[in-house]
């Protein structure tokens, strides 16, 4: 019997191999959500002064000459990837709880929820009188969106003095513009009328 070829050999025993051995193939990628938050009313000339990207993505921005650790106005926007099942109340418990924990005294408006552009969602008031931290007062309007593949937390937050009861003194105006802005902030998905995106959205 003729010997066997050293290439015919080679082929027969990666034959022989289990296929345990062959190299798996990769699992199929998740494909990215069109899903969206826009912010038409985002205000001019703030920028992104943090990042802290992760499971929880949360991004600050503050206006022209305020820092992340220096600023009297601020805007935080919270994203909860794969948590689009978390209750927004939860959210707000948590929320009000670190508040409390925080502050020297707190005012806690009434939580609101209904629908804002299809999507479940709610809006919340928390002030903390003095922090124990700072020494100083805050104020936060918060809107909070469920969508189908995140939920978003988008705050305005002032720092002022120490207030007591009657509430800290931020400007009509200054209030307005925040609730116009909360209000026509909204999670969307393009294409999709029952979640339609604005046809003008301002990138921050």
């Amino acid at each position: 019997m003729s010997p066997i070829a050293p290439l015919t050999l080679s082929a027969l025993l990666l034959a022989a191999m289990p296929a345990a051995a062959q190299a798996p193939a990769p699992p199929p990628q998740k494909p990215l959500s069109a899903e969206r938050l826009t912010m038409p009313l985002f205000p001019a000339g703030w920028t992104q002064v943090a990042t802290n990207r992760g499971n929880i993505e949360v991004l600050d921005y503050v206006p022209a000459k305020e820092t992340v650790t220096a600023w009297r106005n601020k805007i935080t926007l919270e994203v909860y990837h794969e948590l689009n099942t978390l209750p927004l109340d939860a959210l707000y418990r948590r929320t009000q709880g670190q508040n409390r924990d925080a502050c020297e005294g707190t005012i806690e408006g009434q939580f609101q929820s209904g629908l804002n552009n299809g999507f479940p969602s709610a809006f919340w008031v928390l002030g903390c009188k003095k922090h124990r931290d700072s020494g100083m007062g805050e104020t936060r309007y918060t809107k909070a969106i469920q969508g189908r593949a995140r939920v978003y937390i988008l705050t305005r937050a002032w720092r002022t003095p120490a207030y007591g009861d009657d509430g800290p003194e931020i400007p009509r105006r200054e209030i307005e513009d925040a609730l116009a802005f909360l209000t026509t902030s909204v999670a969307c998905v393009d294409g999709e009328p029952a979640h339609p995106c604005p046809t003008k959205a301002a990138a921050p």
